[in-house]
């Protein structure tokens, strides 16, 4: 429910909204917290060296912090945003590799070993192929370029 959240992530090259409440990611994860306190500041700031006439209204999501993701595929995010909030995910073979990327990104040990133990489960089911592809999407992510060198 996009009223009710106060943070808006573009995901993504389209700039997809996944939308989130900052006090939720901040007190789950320490990379959040820093994450959204270092981009309130900059927002804070532009918002006091731009003049806004009186005649200009504001929208109703103006306290919304808006925070751009360019590296992950936005079903990816947003099963990652919806593991912060409420600590449960589906994980699928199409989007393991993007929720571990994250889970290192942002220091959630237990979606880590979720994700490892489902990668572990792939290979016994012949699904290197298929992840090999997939961590290549984020081949510029340490956890991606890890499991690329270990898969066959």
């Amino acid at each position: 429910m996009p009223e009710l959240c106060d943070v808006t992530f573009l995901v993504g090259s389209d700039r997809v909204p996944v939308h989130g409440v900052k006090a939720i990611l901040a007190t789950r994860s320490r990379s959040f917290y820093q994450l959204v306190l270092h981009h309130q500041k900059q927002s804070e700031m532009a918002t006091t060296t731009r003049k806004i006439s009186k005649k200009q209204k504001s929208s109703p999501h103006s306290n919304t912090l808006v925070i751009h993701v360019p590296d992950y595929g936005t079903e990816t995010f947003r099963r990652f945003i919806t593991f912060v909030h409420s600590g449960k995910v589906k994980v699928d073979v199409n989007h393991v590799v993007g929720l571990l990327c994250a889970s290192e990104e942002f220091h959630l040990p237990d979606l880590r070993t979720a994700c490892k133990d489902f990668i572990n489960r792939c290979q016994g089911h012949g699904q290197i192929r298929k992840l090999v592809a997939t961590a290549r999407q984020y081949q510029n992510k340490t956890p991606a370029q890890k499991l690329l060198s270990e898969l066959p």
